[in-house]
């Protein structure tokens, strides 16, 4: 009356309300498996590494935070200024705390024309915090990607 049931489901097993094959629709390998928010995480951590593998003992003093947008007050400040929407913010150390620099996701996303256009600009917005805090010029903090040509 029962039959022994198999060890392995069948290749065709749909979802539990019949809707669907379980698991995920687009395959690890292939980039729409990420997320942009995640993409965009990958960039930040990416430049960080890349400035630690040059300045290893002073990039481990620097918090990195990702927010969408910058708060209420940057933004009210860089409008009585008559700045643009900031793209990133950073913040020395203090006592009490460790030095900050906060990239913007959201206002990087929107001015950047292709993911690769993203990158750059992420790490051009990290590599200026970054030479803000240390007061060092921008082409000493990353010599490879920001020589010190003047029309670079």
């Amino acid at each position: 009356m029962f039959e022994k049931l198999p060890d392995q489901p069948s290749a065709g097993r749909r979802g539990r309300h019949g809707r669907g094959r379980r698991g995920p629709l687009v395959p690890m390998h292939l980039p729409g498996y990420r997320s942009r928010p995640e993409r965009f995480d990958d960039a930040v951590m990416a430049s960080a590494q890349r400035l630690a593998q040059r300045w290893e003992s002073r990039m481990v003093l620097i918090d990195f935070r990702i927010l969408p947008v910058p708060s209420d007050k940057l933004l009210d400040m860089a409008q009585a200024a008559g700045d643009r929407v900031p793209l990133s913010s950073s913040r020395s150390a203090t006592a009490s705390r460790r030095a900050r620099v906060s990239i913007y996701r959201l206002p990087l996303e929107q001015i950047a024309s292709s993911p690769v256009e993203l990158v750059d600009l992420v790490h051009q917005c990290i590599v200026h915090e970054v030479s803000e805090l240390w007061m060092i010029p921008v082409h000493e903090i990353d010599p490879e990607y920001f020589p010190e040509d003047p029309d670079f």
